[in-house]
């Protein structure tokens, strides 16, 4: 006999049914505190044997409840907490980026064309034959995280859901390359963040690791056109972040910020607008909280400007970047392996 949900062998059932101890205490205690899980992996797909991988209580949890353990006992009377905002965009965006690092490391280093870059954290050189792949995981891992940070987006029809997360996505990559460069180099030198744990030489020349020299015609002006654009970024985003020291909290603030400030040419229905204004809201609320009680700030007006500042920058950025990836796509073809980059980006 073994435990129905982690596998391990049992000698007696528990709660009415073959389940070891462990299983069913966890179970209880869930069931008598009210406490809710996140998943490890976003998709309550993670495997609950004891000897998987991750261990991830979420699907432990539903398992428990698949295979027929129930609780009839006494339970707690328990208030759910309303979580703020920023609090829970910083553990879901943890979540977010530690799903990519596990999928980003496994493709970097079955590709076997990545060199490490000497860094105490593991990083590579980014890489054209994996670039596509690590893209890919941005996309379908930033949807699962819009959903779960704004989860009152979740309730809108699928294709308002999709043209508020379309307008996102470019903007959710800029700000946290910008954001993790800084962190991880001290600011935009040599190296600029491409992923979570790829980035780019700005210094490396076409043709060098890397940076494959295509058989297309002025290749030499689609280099400089790429290097224009990214000075012209620079340009508009790299003062504001300079002369702001961005912290963790205003980062994730960021985030709801540029969520909340849509771009778009489709009409989007007065309920979707109805629910990112009160994320809007909320997330000026937490701010006003943080800087009051975390920061010890009574005049807090300069850092908000600042980052209200980078924000409106980070749109210009959304909207210089849209022009520069239909001229290069057209011109160019480049890096276009598929209809998904065109999609979410044109």
């Amino acid at each position: 006999r073994s435990c129905l949900v982690c596998s391990v062998p049992i000698t007696s059932m528990h709660l009415g049914m073959d389940a070891c101890r462990a299983c069913s205490s966890f179970f209880k205690r869930a069931r008598i505190t009210g406490k809710e899980y996140p998943c490890r992996q976003g998709d309550r797909l993670c495997e609950t044997d004891k000897d998987a991988k991750f261990v991830c209580r979420r699907c432990r949890f539903d398992k428990c409840i698949a295979v027929g353990l129930a609780y009839d006992g006494p339970m707690r009377e328990r208030r759910k907490a309303k979580v703020p905002l920023l609090q829970r965009i910083k553990s879901e965006y943890k979540i977010f980026v530690e799903r990519r690092r596990v999928q980003e490391l496994i493709i970097v280093k079955s590709s076997g064309c990545h060199k490490r870059i000497p860094h105490p954290t593991e990083i590579y050189n980014v890489h054209d034959a994996t670039a596509l792949d690590i893209f890919n995981i941005f996309i379908v891992e930033s949807f699962i995280f819009f959903k779960s940070a704004f989860p009152e987006l979740r309730k809108l029809p699928g294709e308002q859901a999709e043209i508020i997360f379309k307008d996102f996505v470019s903007k959710l990559s800029m700000v946290e390359n910008y954001f993790r460069t800084r962190q991880i180099w001290g600011g935009v030198h040599r190296f600029v963040m491409c992923s979570v744990v790829t980035c780019f030489d700005v210094e490396m020349k076409t043709g060098s690791d890397g940076i494959a020299q295509r058989e297309i015609e002025n290749a030499e002006f689609l280099e400089s056109s790429a290097r224009n654009y990214a000075d012209d970024q620079n340009e508009i985003l790299l003062p504001i972040f300079n002369r702001f020291d961005l912290s963790e909290t205003e980062f994730y603030a960021l985030i709801a910020l540029v969520m909340s400030e849509l771009d778009i040419d489709c009409d989007v229905s007065e309920h979707a607008l109805a629910i990112i204004d009160r994320y809007r809201g909320q997330v000026l609320a937490d701010l006003q909280q943080y800087y009051h009680n975390e920061m010890g700030l009574i005049d807090f007006s300069t850092r908000l400007g600042n980052l209200m500042s980078l924000n409106h920058a980070i749109q210009e950025c959304k909207s210089l970047f849209k022009v520069f990836f239909r001229f290069f796509s057209t011109m160019f073809d480049v890096m276009i392996a598929g209809d998904r980059m065109k999609h979410f980006f044109l």
